[in-house]
């Protein structure tokens, strides 16, 4: 009997007996799908396919260990034909996007195998790819090569020859140790590296050399535009000049002033190239560049950045508007106003601002009362408010175009005339007004963090359902129902939709909608068809300040004799919806504390919200209070033993678990993975994945973290020691009576002599605790032998811990 596979995993679903756990196994096979790129026409879509985790030909380069694993598909977007591979392409080798050209004709693609990456060139009529003989960097402002024309692109390239820092950095202290201890074994040079501070700041300091390139694909012929230590390209919209970001010399932090993680190591340089005569403008020489801001505007050469002085704050930097014509640059806000500075992905500074044809609109601050909204920047200087009559003006806007702009807020989609008048399109709670990104590295953080579509798109929420807005290429708007875990992708010309989606037990399928079908193109993660699906429970109680908080509880499928035992997995700072966390579903890959994992074993896991004020102040009374509480929701339920939970945390999860226990008796046990535990030995550590003499002193973990990110401390150690000390498990080690577990890694960015300082203050008090250290790994682990054996070693720990006591 033939039948075909999509029928086969109907069936799978109607036979119980087929039902099983979640497990470790299922975990490290899991697919995903990337970065997707349309043509210009949104007729087709080029979409990265990752195969299974544990499939990878190596794990040396960390979380980007997933570009080794993708393959390209090429998809028609009408839904007619079924997505095929965009050439042949090498099992042991990744795949990934660059762009298309003008026309569409042709795709640039990058591929990655053996320690060396290479640019390709794909004819999309033949489907045929051209290699080329140059070695590509890939700058994580903008990765991809820039088209001039469908025969012409520009590109940055690395004068050594090796890989980008992307795939650099992950194995960086393995190669560097191996290079010094060579050195110092044969005796004849040096294994000595040297930095400087002060009146020798310099000493030390070097420069990667990259170039960037111009390439004609017809001719063959290659030009250099600029050399330097390159972060970012931009060309302008008449594609006649090219702006350059290039590293300058290192800074050096004021004392006075506070740092956060998002401080940048070196002054950054903005030239602008012609292209035609390759004569170059600094149109700011003084200037210090922020890389997330390089927008030209759509016709022909006005250029927005934004920047500061060498001296100044970035919060004091101001936005600038560089006419290439006249190589005059000028402040584009007036007085009254200040650009809005935000860090967003974890340590990216930027600043939101676009173009509406000629005029610049940017995200700005009254200085008078701290209203913040959209202006406009009209050619007689003056600022116009275009969301002055919202409540609360979002951060992002839907589109912006020559014609008009789209907003989003809590109480619907608006559309925006120039004089500042918005009428109401949609109805409803507005989701996102972006589509999901998978992977923002492919795109870079400028794209990633500060792109301003030009076609609306919108979800919103109408009553318990999703409902996706998009627009086609004549200004129509079309709206589509969606399922819960539908994730829009792309949009096509006719208003039709590409999504992933999703089923209750981890399958998912990139899918077509369009009106009234949906249609799907391709699967991943069958092998979760017979896992049987969670069962999630939300619970609520209030915080601190009488708001009503979501916590999510995650119990075991099977039968379980008796309650199941409870396991705290916090992860302070970022409160829960109303639907269960992404990291509790069986596709997504949380390798260090995967709630299905412990359910699947007999456990109930609590994942608690708890917020946290901004600002500096002392995180572990609060963040053990909210802890508190919300398992005492937990036990109220009456879903789980009322006996001593257990808890597990990664990263600032660790720091939290280990502190909550060092204050707290309402625990049995803890595990506590790549965690901090002495914020002010923490202060100061370098980062062990950077070249600090290439790349400057990063100050982003050893001081960033601890002051302006989640350590909260505000201050530096030698200014606020005690609240250092308070806010540290290290200090408070008599005070830790329940077993502990430690994990950690050499080459984290956490160091691991956090866990070793932690482990040994336990050792010299007796306390009853274990250390395991991995070698090779970083902040997560990766190697799939590392990963089952540090679950056997949680599920060993937590089972061999007997203690009924009721609380």
């Amino acid at each position: 009997m033939r039948f075909s596979w999509l029928a086969a995993l109907c069936l799978l679903h109607a036979v119980p007996s087929l039902a099983r756990p979640y497990s470790v196994g299922d975990l490290l096979r899991l697919e995903d799908y990337g970065q997707v790129v349309l043509d210009p026409a949104r007729r087709w879509a080029v979409v990265e396919r990752r195969d299974r985790f544990d499939g990878a030909t190596g794990y040396r380069y960390d979380w980007f260990t997933r570009r080794l694993l993708s393959k390209l598909l090429l998809v028609d977007l009408t839904g007619k034909q079924r997505p095929v591979p965009l050439f042949a392409q090498d099992r042991a080798a990744g795949y990934w996007s660059g762009g298309f050209s003008p026309t569409g004709r042709k795709l640039s693609v990058v591929r990655l195998a053996d320690d060396r990456v290479r640019i390709g060139i794909v004819e999309m009529a033949s489907r045929k790819v051209r290699w080329l003989a140059i070695v590509p960097d890939l700058p994580d402002a903008r990765p991809a090569p820039i088209w001039i024309d469908d025969d012409r692109l520009i590109l940055v390239t690395l004068v050594d020859g090796g890989l980008p820092a992307l795939f650099q950095t992950p194995g960086y202290a393995q190669r560097e140790s191996i290079r010094g201890w060579a050195r110092a074994e044969r005796g004849r040079v040096p294994s000595a590296t040297v930095l400087g501070s002060g009146r020798y700041v310099m000493t030390g300091a070097t420069t990667r050399q990259r170039r960037v390139v111009e390439v004609n694909l017809a001719t063959g012929a290659r030009r250099t535009l600029f050399e330097g230590d390159v972060l970012d390209i931009a060309l302008s919209g008449d594609r006649s000049r090219l702006a350059v970001l290039a590293k300058g010399p290192p800074v050096q932090p004021d004392p006075k002033r506070g740092i956060d993680p998002a401080f940048e190591p070196r002054r950054q340089r903005l030239t602008v190239v012609d292209l035609a005569t390759r004569i170059r403008h600094r149109p700011c020489p003084d200037c210090d560049v922020l890389p997330s801001l390089l927008h030209w505007s759509p016709e022909g050469a006005a250029l927005l950045f934004f920047a500061r002085n060498d001296a100044a704050d970035w919060n004091d930097g101001q936005l600038y508007r560089f006419e290439a014509r006249s190589g005059v640059a000028r402040m584009a806000l007036p007085a009254e106003l200040r650009p809005v500075t935000q860090i967003g992905g974890g340590n990216a500074r930027f600043v939101r601002a676009g173009w509406a044809a000629s005029c610049p609109v940017v995200f700005a601050e009254r200085k008078t009362d701290g209203r913040r909204d959209w202006y406009l920047l009209a050619d007689d200087g003056k600022a116009r408010a275009l969301t002055a009559s919202l409540a609360t003006a979002p951060t992002d806007l839907a589109s912006l175009s020559a014609s008009h702009y789209v907003v989003g807020d809590a109480s619907g989609l608006w559309r925006g005339d120039w004089a500042g008048t918005l009428t109401r399109i949609v109805e409803g709670p507005i989701v996102s007004v972006r589509p999901a990104l998978l992977d923002g590295h492919s795109v870079g953080t400028r794209d990633w963090m500060n792109a301003i579509p030009s076609r609306t798109f919108a979800v919103a929420r109408a009553g318990g359902a999703l409902r996706a807005i998009a627009e086609d290429d004549r200004g129509k708007l079309h709206m589509e129902d969606l399922a819960l875990r539908d994730r829009i992708l792309a949009t096509t010309a006719t208003g039709a939709l590409l999504a992933y989606a999703e089923e209750e037990n981890g399958v998912g399928s990139l899918t077509h909608i369009g009106p009234g079908r949906r249609s799907i193109l391709d699967r991943v993660n069958r092998h979760l068809a017979t896992v049987t699906p969670a069962r999630h429970i939300r619970l609520q109680s209030k915080g601190a300040d009488g708001t009503l908080l979501n916590h999510w509880l995650t119990l075991p499928s099977a039968p379980h004799e008796g309650l199941p035992r409870l396991v705290v997995v916090p992860y302070p700072g970022y409160p829960l919806g109303a639907e269960p966390p992404r990291d509790a579903r069986p596709s997504t890959p949380s390798l260090m504390t995967h709630p299905l994992l412990l359910a699947s074993h007999g456990y109930a896991v609590l994942q608690p919200s708890i917020p946290l004020p901004q600002g500096a102040g002392d995180p572990l009374p609060a963040i053990a209070k909210a802890m508190v509480e919300a398992v005492d929701a937990a036990q109220a339920s009456g879903l789980v033993a009322s006996s001593k939970p257990f808890l597990l945390g990664h990263s600032y999860g660790g720091y939290s678990v280990l502190g909550v226990a060092s204050v707290s008796d309402r625990f049995a046990a803890v595990v506590a993975a790549s965690g901090i535990y002495d914020l002010a030995s923490l202060y100061g550590s370098a980062d062990p994945r950077l070249d600090y003499g290439a790349n400057g002193i990063s100050l982003t973990i050893p001081m960033g973290w601890a002051e302006g990110g989640q350590g909260r401390m505000g201050l530096p150690p030698w200014v606020g020691l005690e609240r250092y000390a308070r806010n540290s498990a290290f200090y408070h080690v008599e005070d830790i009576h329940i077993p502990v577990l430690l994990m950690s890694a050499d080459l984290d960015y956490v160091p691991v002599s956090q866990a070793e300082r932690m482990f040994l203050a336990l050792y010299r008090e007796g306390k009853d605790a274990m250390l395991l250290r991995y070698r090779g790994e970083s902040h997560s682990l990766t190697s799939p032998a590392n990963v089952r054996d540090y679950w056997s070693r949680i599920f060993g720990f937590f089972d061999g811990i007997q203690d009924e006591r009721p609380q």
